[in-house]
Protein backbone atom coordinates (compact mmCIF):
# COMPACT_ATOMS: atom_id res chain seq x y z
CA UNK A 1 0.00 0.00 0.00
CA UNK A 2 1.46 3.57 -0.97
CA UNK A 3 1.45 6.49 1.03
CA UNK A 4 -1.69 7.95 -1.39
CA UNK A 5 -4.29 5.56 1.32
CA UNK A 6 -4.49 6.08 5.37
CA UNK A 7 -5.80 3.23 7.36
CA UNK A 8 -6.04 2.24 11.09
CA UNK A 9 -5.06 6.09 11.65
CA UNK A 10 -5.78 6.38 15.58
CA UNK A 11 -7.63 9.31 17.88
CA UNK A 12 -5.22 10.65 20.26
CA UNK A 13 -7.07 13.20 22.92
CA UNK A 14 -6.70 16.93 21.97
CA UNK A 15 -3.87 18.88 23.71
CA UNK A 16 -5.97 21.58 25.64
CA UNK A 17 -9.47 20.34 25.30
CA UNK A 18 -11.10 17.50 27.30
CA UNK A 19 -13.52 15.23 26.03
CA UNK A 20 -12.37 15.62 21.87
CA UNK A 21 -10.05 13.73 20.47
CA UNK A 22 -8.17 13.80 16.52
CA UNK A 23 -7.37 11.46 14.12
CA UNK A 24 -4.71 12.97 11.50
CA UNK A 25 -4.61 11.83 8.11
CA UNK A 26 -2.78 14.08 5.39
CA UNK A 27 -0.10 16.73 6.45
CA UNK A 28 1.87 19.45 4.59
CA UNK A 29 4.51 16.68 4.23
CA UNK A 30 2.30 14.21 2.08
CA UNK A 31 0.26 17.40 0.46
CA UNK A 32 2.85 19.40 -1.01
CA UNK A 33 2.33 21.80 1.86
CA UNK A 34 -1.02 22.80 1.16
CA UNK A 35 -3.20 21.45 3.37
CA UNK A 36 -3.66 19.10 6.51
CA UNK A 37 -7.00 17.20 7.48
CA UNK A 38 -8.08 15.56 10.42
CA UNK A 39 -11.15 14.01 11.85
CA UNK A 40 -11.94 15.72 15.28
CA UNK A 41 -14.60 13.66 17.77
CA UNK A 42 -16.58 16.14 20.39
CA UNK A 43 -17.82 14.40 23.20
CA UNK A 44 -21.66 15.57 24.21
CA UNK A 45 -21.35 18.24 26.46
CA UNK A 46 -17.46 19.11 25.65
CA UNK A 47 -16.14 21.42 23.55
CA UNK A 48 -13.42 23.10 21.40
CA UNK A 49 -12.21 26.50 23.31
CA UNK A 50 -12.17 29.28 21.09
CA UNK A 51 -8.86 30.18 19.57
CA UNK A 52 -7.59 31.66 15.94
CA UNK A 53 -5.36 30.69 13.46
CA UNK A 54 -3.71 33.57 12.19
CA UNK A 55 -1.92 31.60 9.13
CA UNK A 56 -4.69 29.35 7.87
CA UNK A 57 -7.56 29.08 7.05
CA UNK A 58 -9.64 25.76 8.77
CA UNK A 59 -12.71 24.18 6.28
CA UNK A 60 -15.56 22.12 8.72
CA UNK A 61 -17.40 19.16 7.43
CA UNK A 62 -20.07 17.44 9.99
CA UNK A 63 -20.30 14.01 9.62
CA UNK A 64 -22.81 12.84 12.33
CA UNK A 65 -24.03 14.74 15.54
CA UNK A 66 -24.90 17.88 16.23
CA UNK A 67 -23.28 20.62 18.07
CA UNK A 68 -22.60 24.80 17.68
CA UNK A 69 -20.02 27.18 15.73
CA UNK A 70 -18.35 29.96 17.11
CA UNK A 71 -18.98 31.77 13.97
CA UNK A 72 -16.77 35.36 15.04
CA UNK A 73 -19.12 36.46 17.79
CA UNK A 74 -22.44 34.63 16.87
CA UNK A 75 -23.13 30.69 18.03
CA UNK A 76 -24.45 28.99 14.92
CA UNK A 77 -26.23 25.72 14.63
CA UNK A 78 -24.71 22.94 12.79
CA UNK A 79 -25.62 19.19 12.18
CA UNK A 80 -24.47 16.24 9.92
CA UNK A 81 -24.58 17.61 6.63
CA UNK A 82 -23.27 21.36 7.33
CA UNK A 83 -19.96 22.61 6.10
CA UNK A 84 -18.35 24.95 7.28
CA UNK A 85 -15.35 27.52 7.40
CA UNK A 86 -12.97 29.83 9.45
CA UNK A 87 -11.39 32.21 7.47
CA UNK A 88 -7.46 33.16 8.79
CA UNK A 89 -7.35 35.12 12.15
CA UNK A 90 -11.19 34.45 12.62
CA UNK A 91 -12.18 33.66 16.23
CA UNK A 92 -14.05 30.53 16.60
CA UNK A 93 -15.20 27.54 18.87
CA UNK A 94 -17.14 24.21 18.73
CA UNK A 95 -19.39 22.76 20.92
CA UNK A 96 -21.24 19.88 21.15
CA UNK A 97 -24.36 20.80 23.18
CA UNK A 98 -26.55 17.43 21.51
CA UNK A 99 -26.74 13.77 23.06
CA UNK A 100 -24.33 12.06 20.36
CA UNK A 101 -21.35 12.41 19.43
CA UNK A 102 -20.07 14.99 17.06
CA UNK A 103 -17.90 14.23 14.34
CA UNK A 104 -15.66 16.38 12.27
CA UNK A 105 -14.15 16.11 9.19
CA UNK A 106 -11.79 19.58 9.51
CA UNK A 107 -8.95 20.66 6.93
CA UNK A 108 -6.35 23.49 7.09
CA UNK A 109 -4.69 25.50 4.15
CA UNK A 110 -2.23 26.05 4.43
CA UNK A 111 -1.35 23.50 6.80
CA UNK A 112 -0.90 23.78 10.21
CA UNK A 113 1.27 20.58 10.52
Amino acid sequence: MGNNIKKRAEFIKHPSNEGVFMKHFFGKDETDGLINNLEVNVMPGFSIAEHTHEDSGEFFFVISGRGEFLDGTDWVPIGAGDAFKAPKGMKHAIRNNGAELLRIFSTFSPPIR
